[in-house]
């Protein structure tokens, strides 16, 4: 299939991509209010809350690493188009995750979904296309 974009560029906006998310998951307490809003959570539940986040922009940020300088590697190799289509899946996931957990047609919620789709658009258009040398 012959698409419109090279795959190590749509790779690389991936990268961008993650990079956007590892900064909207560092605003997290401060947006969602989590010193009100997790007061209720004992401790360990609080903790959770706040590890889950972090070990989630860590793999962000790795993951804007990666795209960024392995852009190449990603698109050609055997375990780089692996990683690709696992990438597409968790956007795709996370997008319908979006749909059954909260609302869906709020506008806020739509954008979400549109960069959710991007997202996984980024690392499945190397999948579509013909694998370069």
């Amino acid at each position: 299939m012959n698409l419109p974009v090279d795959p190590r560029t749509a790779i690389q906006a991936g990268g961008a991509l993650h990079l956007l998310w590892a900064l909207f998951h560092l605003s997290f307490p401060r947006l969602f209010r989590w010193g009100e809003a997790l007061e209720g959570l004992d401790r360990v539940n609080r903790g959770i809350v706040h590890v889950l986040n972090l070990c989630l922009t860590f793999l962000f940020l790795a993951l804007a690493g990666l795209s960024l300088a392995f852009a190449g590697e990603l698109a050609v190799t055997p375990l780089g188009r692996a990683l690709c289509a696992a990438l597409a899946g968790f956007w795709t996931f996370r997008l319908g995750l979006q749909c059954t957990h909260f609302r869906a047609l709020d506008p806020r919620s739509l954008a979400l979904m549109a960069l959710f789709a991007a997202t996984a658009l980024a690392y499945a258009a190397p999948l579509l296309a013909a694998p370069l040398r």
